[in-house]
């Protein structure tokens, strides 16, 4: 392992960004940059890039789309640790030998990635674990890469660049707070019990045990998912599985994240999720999305705007989301650009939507137009809801994904009356209802087909009816 001396300081800044300067010259950045060219950059510059690159790659409204899938392909590119690495690794973390906590250490990772990588292990009273170990001078790097990435790319005037450099420089400034979150496995620990105790009034969705007691900033030790990933369609299948319940069970379980606790995985692409007993579960939670209060609510009804085309609501709603006076004088024009935007998204199917990618750079640059900024909260969100637009098309194209959203959140919008309370009150138990996914070994239980008549009183269903609400005219 590198010496800190070495790499860091004044002189290790030297020569870091002289390692950085060749290798940009190496490819011929001012002579024009290529996704491939940006891609192989990274990967010759190490761990701390490959992290940057992935993270770069979630911003579709600063790169252009080829450039963010090319930088996706970066996911399998960090090179593994050895056993060794990891054991040594470990040792420092607790002050002890490893194996005075551990009986074995498997050497084959079951996760690599550029800040941890993680292994299967048995503790010495025999449970079996997942270990994830964080590279070393993980923070250190980071920090010195992104910051003189970003001197670099002053010094070199790359012509393709000019136009986005502020939001890159904006993105790469957000890159380091979500890498800081990552790095910290305490924090990693405390939002696995946090979203854990979301998902608890949902038989069918969890998260990993936390092994508290052996857990350090640089060691995460959890419950070992021996699930299989939700895109091995064959494996699900084979198990029993019904793809479209997976599907419908996964949305509901993702909408209670984000429209119920205003807290979620920012990431979910189908490497971080499994499903186990009948269970899906959540794996990865080192990056979160969080909402205010007043974001949730405005998004509310952004999006029941959207469900109802209705645009002057998704417009004022949408100017208070980004804080905004609902009345701004360009309210009429950004309404206009939001018609012709929705128009050409309502008539495309969810694979179109996550073939293209296009939908919220659109966005984005709308607002740009009227000198707009939308929350990083909200891109972060945003990113969160194409990644798992992507990850529902794949495991089941005729599940309509804004279509379920927009008849929950359709609750919210009717109001604080009593109407609207029972409305809220459907949703959550609708969002909850129902028993562990069936599979071939799982035995039923009278809590697996809940009747929407047994989720609210009929006296409830009533005044509901009453105010003319058209919340669930079908099944979701």
């Amino acid at each position: 392992m590198e010496k800190n001396s070495a790499r860091y300081g004044l002189l290790g800044d030297a020569r870091r960004l002289g390692e950085i300067l060749a290798v940009a010259g190496k490819y011929k950045v001012t002579q024009g940059l290529t996704p491939e060219k940006v891609c192989n950059i990274f990967k010759d510059l190490g761990t701390a890039f490959i992290k940057t690159g992935q993270l770069l790659s979630l911003h579709p409204e600063v790169l252009p789309k080829a450039y963010c899938k090319e930088l996706e392909s970066l996911r399998n590119a960090a090179p593994a640790l050895t056993t060794i690495q990891i054991r040594e690794i470990i040792s420092e973390e607790y002050g002890r030998p490893w194996n005075e906590l551990f009986q074995r250490i498997l050497p084959f990772p079951i996760g690599c990635a550029s800040i941890a990588q993680v292994h299967e292990a048995i503790l010495l009273d025999g449970t079996h674990v997942a270990v994830k170990v964080q590279r070393p001078d993980s923070y250190q790097m980071m920090e010195q890469d992104i910051r003189l990435l970003k001197k670099a790319l002053s010094v070199l005037k790359i012509k393709q660049l000019e136009s986005i450099m502020w939001f890159l420089n904006n993105a790469l400034d957000e890159t380091w707070r979500v890498a800081q979150q990552e790095m910290d496995f305490y924090k990693e620990a405390e939002n696995i019990e946090r979203l854990g105790k979301i998902l608890e009034p949902m038989a069918f969705a969890t998260v990993p045990k936390v092994y508290h007691e052996y857990t350090r900033k640089n060691v995460l030790v959890m419950e070992y998912i021996d699930g299989i990933e939700i895109s091995d369609h064959a494996a699900l299948k084979a198990a029993g599985y019904d793809l479209s319940e997976v599907c419908q069970k996964l949305i509901r379980s993702y909408i209670k994240q984000w429209a119920e606790d205003l807290f979620f995985q920012a990431d979910p692409h189908s490497g971080n999720l499994a499903v186990r007993d009948g269970q899906i579960v959540w794996l990865d939670l080192g990056m979160m999305g969080l909402l205010t209060e007043q974001e949730a609510n405005a998004l509310h009804h952004c999006m029941h705007g959207i469900w109802k085309n209705d645009v002057m609501e998704f417009t004022e709603w949408g100017l208070v989301l980004m804080g905004k006076d609902p009345n701004s004088p360009f309210k009429n024009d950004l309404a206009k650009d939001f018609t012709a935007f929705l128009d050409k998204y309502r008539v495309q199917s969810i694979h179109e939507m996550n073939e293209t990618g296009d939908i919220f750079v659109e966005l984005f640059n709308i607002t740009l137009k009227y000198g707009v900024e939308i929350p990083v909260n909200l891109t972060m969100y945003g990113r969160s809801l194409l990644v798992m637009e992507g990850t529902v098309s794949n495991l089941d194209q005729q599940t309509d994904l804004a279509d379920i959203i927009g008849k929950h959140l359709a609750a919210y919008a009717i109001g604080d009356g009593m109407a609207g309370k029972i409305a809220r009150k459907l949703s959550h138990n609708k969002l909850i209802s129902g028993g562990r996914l069936r599979y071939h070994d799982y035995e039923p239980t009278p809590e697996d087909e809940v009747p929407d008549e047994q989720l609210i009183t009929a006296e409830e269903y009533r005044i509901l009816a009453e105010s003319g609400s058209d919340v669930w005219t079908s099944e979701t």
